[in-house]
């Protein structure tokens, strides 16, 4: 593995294909080979044209040399996502070049040790959505899935869907305290996780807008949380991260066409 080649990781793009491609093409300037993303990809959404995502994402990205690793988010179709046979490399295969880490997994990817905890709870959840075909009873991460991470121990990266609880967010939407204590549920796992693992980057969305924040730990470690916008935000989606020797550099990628 070339040790200087970076990876990527994706915000929500709640399966347009479109800025998909963009997304590829803009990688593929990079020489990235490797594409996390943090959830709602839109995977094997139900209706008529279920699966069209997938094959034209495995057409584009096979095109590119490329592999995307998804973690889940809450626009994810979960009964799918948790079928999937988890394969010795601790990933599950939606197609060749579209990889699925579980909840409370972990994988060695470009080199890096990265975990995963996918998943969140949904604000338009029943009754304005349908479970089995916009919506999954299982959409969340659970404490014991959070567990079998922690008992796995030290990840470079934790990939997630939702924030952890300690990042400071504001929602544009004016929520009754009981539905966002319930929506909290999920980042306070997180942070659980974080507080245990104290990895170096956690990358999440789900809030869609970028922003960057730094916990710092009481035993002196940090953690650079970067929370990435949604589809169609050129400087926001997506993320460039460089190994080096001793640390990650994060910097912006530019999502553009041809």
């Amino acid at each position: 593995m070339n040790e200087m080649r970076p990876l990527a990781v994706v915000g929500d793009v709640h399966g347009d294909i479109q800025w998909l491609r963009d997304v590829a093409v803009s990688c593929a300037r990079e020489n990235v080979r490797t594409i996390l993303q943090v959830g709602d990809l839109g995977l094997d959404w139900p209706g008529r044209n279920r699966a069209r995502l997938e094959t034209r994402l495995e057409r584009l990205l096979a095109a590119e040399g490329m592999t995307m690793v998804t973690c889940g988010g809450n626009h994810d179709n979960w009964d799918t996502l948790s079928s999937l046979p988890v394969q010795p490399d601790g990933l599950a295969t939606w197609r060749p070049h579209i990889r699925f880490l579980p909840r409370g997994r972990r994988a060695t990817i470009e080199g890096l040790t990265v975990g995963a905890l996918g998943g969140a709870f949904s604000l338009d959840g029943p009754p304005l959505r349908t479970e089995g075909k916009d919506w999954w009873a299982n959409e969340e991460p659970t404490p014991e899935e959070a567990l079998n991470l922690v008992a796995g121990g030290h990840v470079d990266i934790l990939l997630t869907h939702d924030v952890p609880a300690g990042v400071p967010m504001k929602s544009e939407m004016d929520l009754p305290a009981d539905v966002l204590a319930r929506a909290n549920q999920t980042r306070e796992i997180i942070q659980m996780v974080v507080d245990e693992l104290k990895p170096g980057h956690v990358f999440c969305g789900h809030w869609h807008v970028q922003v960057t924040h730094e916990l710092q730990h009481p035993t002196g470690e940090r953690t650079r949380v970067n929370v990435l916008a949604h589809e169609y935000n050129r400087w926001g989606n997506a993320v460039l991260v460089r190994p080096g020797p001793l640390t990650l550099t994060v910097e912006s990628l530019h999502v553009r066409g041809r």
